[in-house]
């Protein structure tokens, strides 16, 4: 088994001491990995126990919720150089977990996160790559530091990164929450773009480019070797039928890489709009190899040969959604299909896969994205990638 940092060691530490944390290695076999999340998530938990003593509490106090995270993660770089922006930017430092990931649906614009206070508003979900956590905390900061040159964003990316490449398992893939929480959360997790927006990041990272630019050799070797461990994941996660490689779930086991679900109204199938993210981001990289050229065409060849035309999906006549008869429309997918058939499936709370969306319960047919546009995004690029590469 690797060796890790001893947990006492780590217990110790605290969020501070970032040499401590950067020495740490990825884990290359399931057993060290257990281990390590164990470690961090110690960590966490130790930091937390510690401010309660001082304060003399026993609980902690609320983190302020929002949907998202309060602030515009499309801000650009010159933000940062006002009061305001350095305002946020500070308290998005403030809610960086010692393990060195942050929390969703926490409100990161209202106050820097005191201490006793809860790194976020759902404690199991400390910290998290779901809904964009974490890796838009990182690009945030990336412009931040790219604005200021403020030292203490540089240190947070790089700790982030850190964590990033210690959550991957030693098959590649990535996990919903790390560290690990149990549950569907330790699935290898493409829903949500989990899986796209830390590849992007690592793309980035393991380059240099700015605003990564700051980033020493060292942890840009280890990018790299993240990042390549990833697009191994990715080629080995596609989900084939017979001899024909498709698209990918929306989850895969982290252990046997098949396609399982996750909520139960989720189903186990090929994944849409997700599979057409991440597509749409292999066809970003320069000189792909062979294997890559292979998955971005049968994704490709799959998203040609079942488009819906004629359909509408939304609230076009009544209070619910709906699809409906529009001529002209199109073209939609399902955002779930069932694998060998490939028709749309819907899932909903009790477990039960219906083939009509309007056999599931209104509930989640209006609290669901049940069809999807965003494979026209392939369509649409792909005539010049092929042209770039294949050609």
């Amino acid at each position: 088994m690797q060796r890790a940092l001893p947990i006492i060691f780590l217990l110790i530490c605290g969020p501070l001491l970032a040499d401590e944390l950067m020495s740490l290695k990825p884990a290359h076999s399931i057993e060290a990995y257990q281990v390590l999340s164990n470690a961090l998530n110690q960590l966490d938990q130790a930091t937390i126990e510690r401010e309660l003593t001082t304060l003399n509490a026993n609980k902690l106090s609320e983190a302020p919720a929002t949907k998202r995270f309060g602030f515009n993660p499309d801000a650009a770089p010159e933000f940062f150089t006002t009061t305001e922006g350095k305002r946020i930017a500070d308290i998005v430092l403030s809610y960086q977990t010692p393990s060195g990931g942050w929390s969703k649906r926490t409100d990161m614009s209202f106050a820097p996160r005191r201490p006793g206070q809860a790194f976020g508003v759902e404690q199991n979900y400390i910290p998290t790559f779901d809904n964009g956590a974490t890796t838009t905390q990182v690009w945030l900061l990336a412009k931040a530091h790219q604005a200021t040159g403020n030292p203490s964003y540089a240190n947070a990316i790089e700790r982030a990164v850190q964590l990033m490449t210690l959550a991957q398992y030693p098959n590649g893939g990535w996990p919903q929450n790390f560290p690990l929480t149990g549950g569907y959360h330790d699935y290898i997790t493409y829903n949500d773009d989990v899986t796209v927006k830390l590849l992007q990041v690592l793309n980035s990272a393991r380059q240099q480019q700015p605003p990564f630019d700051f980033i020493d050799d060292k942890l840009a070797a280890r990018a790299e070797q993240s990042f390549q461990r990833g697009l191994s994941s990715v080629l080995a996660t596609q989900i084939k039928v017979g001899d024909t490689a498709t698209l990918w779930g929306a989850q895969h086991h982290h252990k046997t890489l098949e396609p399982i679900n996750a909520r139960k109204f989720e189903p186990i199938a090929l994944a849409t709009a997700e599979s057409a993210d991440l597509v749409e981001f292999l066809m970003t990289l320069d000189n792909p190899n062979a294997d890559i050229k292979q998955a971005i065409v049968a994704a490709h060849n799959w998203f040609a040969a079942n488009k819906i035309y004629g359909y509408q999906w939304g609230k076009q006549t009544s209070r619910h959604n709906a699809l409906t008869p529009a001529p002209g429309a199109g073209p939609l997918w399902g955002r779930f299909c069932e694998i060998g058939t490939n028709r749309p499936v819907f899932g909903d709370r009790d477990g039960s896969v219906h083939y009509e969306v309007s056999e599931i319960s209104t509930e989640r047919r209006d609290g669901y994205a049940w069809y999807t546009s965003s494979p026209k995004r392939v369509l649409k690029k792909f005539p010049a990638w092929k042209a770039k590469y294949l050609d």
